[in-house]
């Protein structure tokens, strides 16, 4: 059986007719706006020709008319320049806010991998520079080629009434001209979308070197960083010249458009008049027409490169679009409260298909009780809660939650289930009360002042000047750290959730920090089901399993007095901890009681 062809991907301006779908009314205006537009400019060159002739025959009733038509001409002019302005004004920014839209809202249901794989410098500039592109080239580019061809058309057929053998001579060379165009534009769709690439780099480095100032000012890595990004800015600046090079070719191509049938047209419509075979008024009004037929000829090129380039830049934004998102199959399983909150049997899992972060993982956790799990940084802590969140797939084996298999929960309600406090806290540009509730307008500010209570930031927050309506800053700038872990905090309480997840709060803090935060987290796990990622071991020995990784495996699991006990790898990771913390190794046995 042979296998099925891959269907090619839809061309991007394809893709971005169902958003102007919506506005086909103001679309509709747009395009009977330029049609009258070009009609009326046709129109004109009909009264231009009765003004003449009957100015020179002496024909005052025509000239009459002609004037009264004049003043028709102009009417219908205002008119439609308005309605044509607004009317691509009005669904050009429609479809830039739709598509900004759809691809905020693509983004956020973009799996976790796919997020940590590319940077959002990246996801910003592509937004961004590709939306804004497609907004330019409907408003102006795309119309305009509708009315160039409109207009185009118009005045060739009266300019073949009004003489066809100067219109076939000097329309003998525009062939030649759409084939050169062509051939030079063509590279143009990937040159452009290779730009939009390096954009998106150097915008990435300009947003890493913001957001990591300090560290970069600390370690003196100020002209590193700014040779790393000269090279970026170099090669955006090689393929921005090849993009140039081709507009500046169909330019050249343009000039000559301009000037040769204007060159035509005086040597062979002087002579005719000369000859008698043309009049003074048809003279003037081919002429006239022949302003159309020049700068329309000259300016199809122009739009033709714009094409290209805006297909490369949408084409480089729909790839996100092309992006499997995380699946909303699932369901919400009743909660049975006999039911384990969380088994792993057999689970596997690689990054990159070749080395396993995580081999055959086994364990169950029944509600209300707590578990640790400990080990060297890359054992494969941090993956256990990425695999329970489902912001990554495991590979082999299954998870169950509560007795049900993650696969079939629906993965936001699976979510609703876990609360996470980590130790790397992330707080939203915005006021303490919103980063406490993250957006739930249900919850009222006695549900805040509880929460806050309880973690043990309540007393800070009342002693600032607008107290719970006090900016946070940008991450969170205007807080210590310390600060921002017991919102943190306050954010899992409020949300109540039956399993917490907890990826050592304390690691970071200073003692003083440390013990507030301890004493939250303490009050937060009474009656939770809890998940620890511990750096600090002093910090479970209450939990009712430790579960010791190694290289993604589980070499130890057992309470941690059991664990000292077996003088395993366990012992030896309190034993090194202890020695950093400058206490004697002999005080395992009183700590471990």
């Amino acid at each position: 059986m042979k296998e099925a062809r891959q269907r090619p991907a839809p061309s991007p301006f394809r893709r971005i007719i169902p958003f102007l779908i919506p506005y086909r009314f103001w679309v509709i205006v747009k395009l009977v706006s330029i049609i009258a537009i070009a009609a009326n400019d046709t129109f004109l060159v009909y009264l231009l020709n009765i003004l003449i002739n009957s100015s020179l025959s002496g024909d005052n009733e025509k000239l009459i008319v002609a004037i009264q038509y004049m003043l028709v001409y102009i009417a219908v002019g205002i008119i439609m320049n308005f309605l044509e302005i607004y009317a691509s004004g009005r669904y050009s920014a429609g479809v830039a806010r739709d598509l900004q839209n759809k691809f905020s809202a693509h983004i956020d249901k973009l799996p976790i991998s796919y997020m940590e794989a590319n940077h959002s410098g990246d996801l910003v500039s592509r937004v961004t520079n590709g939306i804004a592109a497609i907004e330019n080239f409907i408003k102006n580019d795309l119309m305009g080629i509708v009315f160039q061809v409109i207009r185009l058309s118009a005045s060739i057929i009266v300019m073949l009434f009004l003489n066809w053998k100067l219109l076939i001579f000097i329309l003998i060379f525009l062939p030649l001209m759409l084939i050169l165009t062509n051939y030079i534009s063509r590279p143009l769709n990937d040159y452009s979308s290779k730009l939009q690439l390096s954009i998106a780099k150097s915008n990435t480095a300009v947003q890493e070197t913001i957001n990591g100032i300090h560290m970069i000012k600390t370690y003196n890595l100020v002209q590193t960083l700014f040779n790393k990004f000269k090279v970026i800015l170099d090669q955006m600046l090689i393929e921005s010249l090849k993009v140039e090079k081709r507009k500046a070719a169909i330019g050249s191509v343009t000039v000559v458009a301009q000037t040769l049938p204007y060159l035509l047209f005086f040597l062979l419509g002087g002579y005719m008049v000369i000859k008698g075979q043309f009049t003074t008024g048809g003279l003037v009004a081919f002429a006239h027409l022949l302003t159309y037929l020049v700068p329309g000829i000259a300016v199809l090129p122009n739009y033709f490169s714009s094409y290209k380039i805006t297909a490369g830049v949408a084409e480089h934004l729909f790839n996100i679009f092309d992006e499997k998102k995380e699946r909303t199959d699932g369901g919400r399983p009743l909660i049975l409260p006999n039911s384990p909150a969380l088994q792993f049997e057999g689970v596997s899992f690689s990054y990159d298909g070749n080395k396993k972060a995580l081999d055959d993982i086994h364990f169950t956790l029944q509600q209300g009780r707590i578990v640790a799990f400990v080990g060297p940084s890359g054992s494969g802590k941090t993956t256990i809660f990425k695999l329970i969140t489902e912001f990554y797939n495991h590979e082999s084996g299954s998870i169950k939650l509560f007795n049900e298999p993650l696969a079939k929960w629906e993965i936001s309600y699976a979510r609703s289930q876990m609360a996470l406090v980590s130790q790397e806290t992330f707080l939203f540009t915005g006021t303490i009360a919103e980063n406490i509730t993250c957006g739930r307008n249900e919850l009222s500010m006695e549900d805040v002042e509880r929460a806050a209570k309880m973690a043990n930031i309540h007393d800070y927050i009342m002693s600032l000047p607008d107290k719970y309506n006090s900016l946070v800053g940008e991450r969170g700038v205007n807080l210590s750290g310390g600060q921002k872990q017991r919102i943190s905090i306050a954010r899992a309480i409020i949300k109540d959730a039956p399993i917490l997840l907890l990826d050592e709060a304390t690691s970071a803090l200073d003692t003083e920090s440390e013990m507030l935060v301890q004493e939250a987290i303490m009050r937060i796990m009474k009656d939770k089901t809890v998940i620890i990622i511990a750096h600090r071991l002093s910090t479970i020995i209450e939990a009712d399993e430790v579960i010791v990784l190694n290289d993604g495996r589980i070499v130890e699991s057992g309470t941690h007095a059991e664990l000292l006990f077996q003088d395993g790898a366990y012992k030896r990771l309190y034993n090194n901890q202890l020695i950093h913390q400058g206490k004697s190794p002999s005080a395992i046995a009183g700590e471990g009681a």
